[in-house]
């Protein structure tokens, strides 16, 4: 493979993040970097700070780690499922 090219995996790898994306109910997008050979995640739900939350990961299962430890950072379950709202 030429360095920064596609090899094989890339494609699965794809479908890899693409399911991520899917599970996350569109929280976050997540992209694998062909480049970068890491998947990466970018916050997309409301209150996320003005910098963005972006994560990265050579594996899906760091992947994830990384995006539960930032969603309990950011009060995403708390938007997410309401508990502790005004008013509820």
């Amino acid at each position: 493979m030429p360095w920064g090219g596609m090899d094989e995996r890339d494609e699965e790898r794809r479908g890899v993040a693409a399911h991520i994306e899917w599970q996350k109910q569109g929280a976050w997008v997540v992209v694998w970097g062909v480049y970068t050979r890491r998947f990466w995640a970018y916050a997309c739900w409301p209150g996320v700070p003005r910098d963005g939350v972006v994560v990265q990961a050579e594996d899906p299962d760091l992947l994830y780690t990384e995006m539960r430890y930032r969603e309990r950072e950011h009060d995403f379950l708390r938007w997410r499922y309401g508990r502790g709202r005004p008013g509820r």
